[in-house]
């Protein structure tokens, strides 16, 4: 467990607890409860078959889900499901910016090889010397295979983070981007893990707004990552991860999350802690001090209909394209899967499609974890001219939030 409150910088890491502590504490000391909580595991969120099942175990077609169930067909490919794809357009083309570009970052698996990002996107961006997150080179987006790795296929989540940072560099080619890995290549995190790191992005940009030469400034942070509660009442337990985000909103950071691929109402958080819903219970009283906005975004299918996978509830106040969407894919990738036939005729090589050769550095996927990306970019397009904003970090961050979704804080 964590105790709510900033941590001294730097520090070691906080050991997690347990529920039955936690529960005795609560029945104990209510008012000391409620500044602390579980070490939660957060998960990614594309819509893979990693989710009700892998590939690596067996399955039937009637269990866990049916092909006939319509929410299955996003993790085939062709229905949305990842599977590379050519790109025949023109890449993005930067312009001189007219004053700092604006930053994005993307928190998520890191970023892989790919000739549109190589020299745009940072992955290692230190705070005081010290590395945030995870060693980028050691992660998934270039070891894609490391789960199972004798079963010949490109783990789940392998390439998400290559995927989210593409998306943003579409939406916003003026943007910069950060890359930090602080997922393993399960997909999947302990709270205190994302806790830290966001610790220290805050603390990059209070360094930074000082004038230290060294800081690199952040203006939205995107989070594909999240979790569901034990039980309804335990919103109320949830300040250790509020204050960390609570820190970056004060600083005039947006922070945009991913909503989840449940097909549920039910809360995911930190997504679910958007306070733009009137009477939203906020876990802990920040005072009235203005913050940046929290954006939670659903996924939308290419027809602007909701995914059918996209949580919904009025905590999702916001939607950008998450299913079958084109971004970038390490260029390295080729898994165990072959073309189901290949000959060759005039001297040229002939196949049918390979399934997981991302040499074309392309792909197509689902999920909101890649709404999140977008709409950060979309975000950071309104941020590429600054002369027309507010100059306060958090009016700023709040009057773009309002003219790319037309949500007005409250």
């Amino acid at each position: 467990m964590r105790p709510c409150g900033r941590r001294s910088w730097p520090s070691t890491r906080a050991a997690s607890g347990a529920w039955a502590h936690l529960q005795r504490l609560r029945l104990a000391d209510a008012t000391t409860a409620r500044r602390a909580s579980l070490n939660h595991v957060l998960t990614l969120s594309p819509y893979t078959e990693s989710a009700p099942y892998t590939e690596s175990a067996p399955y039937t077609e009637s269990a866990p889900y049916t092909e006939s169930a319509p929410v299955s067909g996003y993790a085939q490919a062709g229905r949305g499901g990842r599977q590379p794809v050519a790109f025949v357009g023109r890449p993005p083309q930067r312009t001189e910016p007219k004053g700092r570009r604006p930053v994005v970052a993307v928190l998520d698996s890191g970023c892989g090889r790919h000739p549109w990002l190589d020299t745009l996107v940072h992955t290692v961006v230190r705070v005081a010397g010290q590395r945030i997150g995870l060693d980028p080179t050691a992660g998934p987006e270039f070891f894609p295979d490391t789960v199972g790795p004798l079963d010949g296929a490109l783990d789940a989540y392998a390439g998400h983070g290559t995927f989210s940072a593409g998306l943003v560099h579409l939406a916003a080619p003026d943007a910069d981007i950060v890359a930090w890995r602080i997922l393993p290549a399960e997909g999947a995190m302990v709270e205190q893990d994302l806790i830290d790191a966001l610790d220290d992005v805050a603390e990059l940009v209070r360094r930074h707004r000082d004038g230290d030469p060294d800081a690199v400034g952040v203006d939205i942070v995107s989070l594909s990552v999240g979790y569901y509660h034990e039980t309804p009442e335990d919103a109320l337990f949830d300040s250790p991860l509020w204050c960390s985000l609570q820190a970056l909103l004060a600083l005039g950071v947006t922070v945009v999350c991913a909503a989840g691929n449940d097909a549920t109402a039910r809360p995911r958080f930190p997504a679910a802690f958007d306070p733009w819903e009137p009477g939203h219970p906020c876990p802990v009283d920040w005072g009235g001090a203005p913050l940046a906005p929290l954006v939670a975004v659903g996924a939308l299918n290419p027809n602007n209909t909701d995914a059918l996978f996209s949580n919904v509830g009025p905590w999702v106040r916001a939607h950008a394209s998450g299913a079958a969407v084109l971004s970038t894919m390490p260029v390295s990738f080729e898994g165990g899967l072959q073309a189901s036939a290949a000959t060759t005729a005039h001297g040229r090589r002939r196949a049918s499609i390979d399934p997981d050769d991302y040499s074309s550095g392309f792909s197509i996927w689902s999920g909101t974890s890649f709404a999140a990306p977008l709409l950060a970019g979309q975000l950071a397009a309104e941020l590429a001219d600054p002369a027309v904003l507010p100059d306060d970090p958090v009016k700023r961050a709040r009057t773009v939030v309002e003219r790319v979704t037309g949500l007005v804080p409250q």
